[in-house]
């Protein structure tokens, strides 16, 4: 009998996209302290996650046979646009969400993770001509409304949020790279697996971006980080930027598109959980509003969208 989604397999479909969502959930607290220590920067801090996934996916590739990782072979004419798809996708969207985690709460960066959707259907309007309906202007509506009462309402400066305004902003400009990563790059996306996109995308990221930190990366006195950084610097890598991405596509063979996409809203919740629990974020009453209201309006959108865009993966 065929296999469909509802069989008794859909568990581990489940079981995968709460974990992958809960290890990008917790990244961005857990970047947050790395980055309080002072010992190193938001942009070294990018550099070490780009170079150290990069080598994960080397090291994999070479490593694991062709029954696990798919050996596709690429067009020459898409290189290109796997090169251009990496600055939007890992540079951009990486740098700049880890520069914003520097600047404000790691709840409200992970918030803004679930806004791409909303982007990407802005984008696909304005770029492909994507027709919206009613539902798809409110739920753009009520979502940014969410996102600028976010915004405006985080002038606390408290629990090493020393420029939140501008981190929130800086997190909400790294959604915007994924999304017009989506729209552009739809071509590359449909004909490559998520292994080889990741892979190319890495690699290109390791050899453009990560020279352009290299002052960066020198100011940090690497003998001197204490254990929990390099544990940290460890889960950034492994599990946020390699095993995560991998549990995405076994997910998308088990569950609906709709249910794959609802799972990110379980990132705010794991980020709001570690954050308040180690004490560098605060949930107050307005967070709880603003988030509420952009989860609302992703809902619409997603909803109303047959081909569904999916959230950006932190």
């Amino acid at each position: 009998m065929a296999r469909t989604l509802s069989d008794n397999g859909a568990w581990k479909g489940h079981l995968a996209m709460l974990f992958a969502n809960m290890v990008w959930g917790i990244m961005a607290p857990i970047s947050k302290t790395i980055l309080l220590t002072g010992l190193v920067s938001p942009i070294a801090l990018s550099a070490i996650r780009i170079a150290g996934g990069a080598l994960v996916f080397f090291l994999m590739d070479m490593m694991l046979p062709s029954s696990i990782v798919k050996k596709e072979k690429i067009m020459r004419g898409d290189y290109m646009k796997l090169f251009l798809a990496s600055i939007l996708m890992i540079a951009c969207n990486q740098g700049l969400y880890i520069m914003g985690v520097g600047l404000t709460s790691p709840i409200d960066a992970t918030v803004m993770c679930t806004i791409t959707p909303i982007f990407t259907m802005i984008l696909a309007a304005i770029l492909i001509g994507m027709p919206i309906t009613w539902m798809k202007a409110a739920g753009v509506a009520v979502g940014l409304g969410g996102a600028l009462m976010l915004v405006l309402s985080d002038n606390d400066s408290s629990h090493g949020s020393t420029n939140p305004i501008l981190g929130d902003i800086l997190c909400l400009a790294a959604q915007f790279c994924a999304a017009l990563y989506y729209v552009i790059f739809k071509d590359i996306i449909s004909r490559y697996s998520p292994w080889t996109m990741m892979k190319w995308m890495f690699w290109f990221s390791a050899v453009t971006y990560v020279p352009c930190c290299l002052p960066w990366l020198m100011e940090v006195d690497y003998a001197s980080l204490p254990p929990f950084v390099w544990w940290s610097i460890a889960y950034i890598i492994i599990f946020a930027s390699f095993i995560a991405y991998l549990l995405i596509p076994y997910s998308q063979r088990l569950l609906k598109p709709t249910v794959v996409s609802m799972y990110t809203y379980f990132q705010p919740v794991f980020s709001a959980l570690l954050a308040t629990a180690i004490g560098i974020a605060a949930f107050g009453l307005t967070k709880i509003t603003a988030t509420a209201l952009i989860f609302i309006g992703v809902a619409f959108v997603t909803r109303s969208t047959t081909d569904k865009p999916q959230p950006a993966k932190q």
